[in-house]
This record gives structure tokens, sequence and C-alpha cells, in this order.
């Protein structure tokens, strides 16, 4: 009987020690409203071989994806960026086309810090075109959940550029979702861009914080050092 706890306690310990199954990064098109076609990290589809890193080249209609990567954990983990919809580079000529992209994971557990979103790129178009961005966060950890809205922006044709300020990040595992919306009413457009969300880790807050009380404290030092110096100076012009 000892014997088999000694066994059952051991073999606890080790399926403890065994690293917890991961998510796993996953982008999504959809054309004109159509089903979504997923390519997951790992799948056949994905054409780089890195954890955390999924890059899909295809054509998907009039759709020409030259590139376009997802970027999470494991190679992102400082959470600056949190997530990353990068290099997405796209054509496309015909009619009136509209493209969703999403790009999702889940397990994220950086407690404590506010969200940010970053993005830029340049659209060009021989008629009308539009660029939609918005991310989420899910406090049910569900994969392309548009829960909570951490941001959104976007532009007509030209160079754009923006950042927004979300909430905190929840006190528990969250999923987080990229969703860009590419609209075109006809003609050749072509469009590249980059498109990231941020939540610092509360541990680098505090180093911001501890790094501005320091310089608080090193100025108010230096004012009784450089009035000092002015009262020494004049006590040595009166000898």
């Amino acid at each position: 009987m000892k014997h088999t706890l000694v066994q059952t306690a051991i073999a606890a310990g080790l399926l403890g020690m065994l690293p917890a199954a991961h998510a796993v990064p996953t982008l999504s098109y959809s054309v004109d409203g159509g089903a979504a076609i997923t390519c997951a990290d790992g799948a056949a589809c994905d054409t780089n071989s890195t954890a955390g890193v999924v890059t899909f080249s295809q054509s998907l209609g009039d759709f020409l994806i030259n590139v376009s990567t997802g970027l999470s954990k494991p190679t992102l983990t400082g959470g600056n960026p949190l997530m990353d919809l990068n290099t997405v580079n796209i054509q496309v000529t015909g009619g009136a086309h509209t493209l969703v992209i999403g790009f999702s994971d889940t397990g994220f557990d950086l407690y404590g810090g506010k969200f940010g979103m970053e993005y830029g790129g340049v659209l060009s178009a021989s008629t009308d075109a539009s660029i939609d961005y918005s991310a989420y966060y899910d406090a049910g950890n569900a994969a392309f959940a548009q829960t909570t809205l951490i941001g959104q922006g976007g532009s007509a044709a030209g160079a754009f550029s923006g950042y927004v300020e979300g909430g905190w990040s929840p006190d528990s595992p969250y999923s987080v979702s990229q969703i860009l919306t590419l609209k075109t009413s006809g003609g050749l457009t072509s469009f590249s861009g980059d498109f990231e969300v941020n939540v610092p880790e509360p541990g680098t807050l505090a180093l911001v914080g501890l790094a501005l009380l320091g310089l608080a404290m090193v100025h108010r030092r230096r004012v009784p050092a450089r009035a000092f110096s002015f009262l020494h100076t004049r006590r040595a012009l009166r000898r």
C-alpha cells in the first residue's frame, strides 16, 4: 500500500513538471462575407516553421495575399508587443470586394497592464478603398471572441498610422483578437501594414515609476547644491 502511494505521488509530480499545452495562434480570412478560411501555427498552410509565428501566402479569389504574418507567444513574451499582425501585403483586382483578416490567440497571462494598440501602413487604390482595424480581448479566453474592445482605427487611401490606449488586462487568462477589414470598390488596390497589440508587464510599469521617482529625487538634491555653491561664491567675494 505504501509503495503504491509513493508511486502515485511520483507520477503526480512528473505530471506537474510537464509543460501545459499552449494555445495555437491562428489567422483567418473571409472574402466577401464567405466562410472563414483558417491557418493555425504549424499547419500545412503555415510557411513559417517557428513556433508562435504563422505566415500565410496564397490567392483567395481576386485577392493576392503576398504575405501576412501573425506573431504571438512563445515568440513574443514581453507584452510589447503582445500580438503582432505583421508584414500584411495584399493586392486585389476586379470589382468591389471585402477581405476580413483575423488573428487570435488564447491563454495570455500578462495581468495588471494597460492595453495599447499601434498600427501603420499604406493603402493605394485606383478607386475608393478603406482599411479598418480593431482589437479585442476576451476574459472568457475564447479564440476570435470580440467581447471587449481595446481600440480601433481606420483610413482611406494614403499613408496612415495611429496609437490607441485601451483598458486594463484581466486578472485571469484571456484571449486577444485582431480584426483587419479591407474594402475596395473595384480596380487595382494595394495594401501593406503592421498592427500591434501591447500590454506592458506590471514589472515594467513599476520600473518606469521608479525611474521617474529617481529623476525627481535627483532634481530635488541638485537645488540645495546650487544654492550652497551660490552662497559659497558670495562669501569668497566678500573676503
